[in-house]
């Protein structure tokens, strides 16, 4: 799956996997996104193929995060009520989702903030070395979503195509849409 943003749906990006030009092929299964608000976004998203080596491509709206059925934004507000000290409990009852969805989440993001937070900063610093400077913060999570936030700015301001995406969409847009797959 590739994260596109929206004004790049009719523009395929390249192959991830041997940077040769996709082509349409068709659309994936309908899915249902779970929007912080509480209401359902109804997604068919477009399926790309690769001539080359032959692999197909589902892509993916900035809002989404790869096997995820909650948007980008329910999970950022989760994630940033953790870091202001709730528990997933409490973040799972403010935000309507199981408690073990929410501590999965949890979890999962704070597996990966040392790498998010490196690969933020990597992002950032080849885009611009203005980038920064970078803080620590009180928590490893703390400090990745800081970071990453910052490499989204960075992108929305060097690349047009980002322009009109709001910064969680920027996120998802420099993580590839994968801040809670597994390692």
């Amino acid at each position: 799956m590739i994260v596109v943003a929206e004004s790049e749906t009719s523009a395929l990006p390249p192959c991830p996997a041997c940077d040769a030009p996709l082509r349409p092929w068709g659309y994936a299964r309908e899915r249902a996104i779970r929007l912080p608000e509480g209401g359902l976004r109804r997604l068919r998203p477009r399926r790309a193929r690769c001539p080359s080596c032959r692999t197909t491509h589902v892509l993916l709206p900035p809002y989404c995060l790869l096997r995820r059925a909650d948007s980008v934004h329910t999970i950022a507000a989760a994630l940033l009520d953790h870091v202001a000290g709730h528990g997933h409990r409490r973040i799972a009852e403010r935000r309507h989702r199981p408690a073990t969805t929410v501590r999965g989440w949890l979890r999962r993001a704070r597996a990966r903030a040392a790498f998010w937070s490196r690969h933020g900063m990597i992002y950032a610093y080849r885009l611009t070395p203005d980038a920064g400077p970078f803080q620590p913060r009180a928590t490893e999570l703390a400090e990745a979503l800081d970071v990453l936030g910052e490499a989204a700015r960075v992108a929305q301001e060097q690349h047009a195509s980002w322009a009109s995406t709001d910064p969680w969409g920027a996120v998802v847009l420099v993580t590839g849409g994968r801040l809670l797959t597994p390692a």
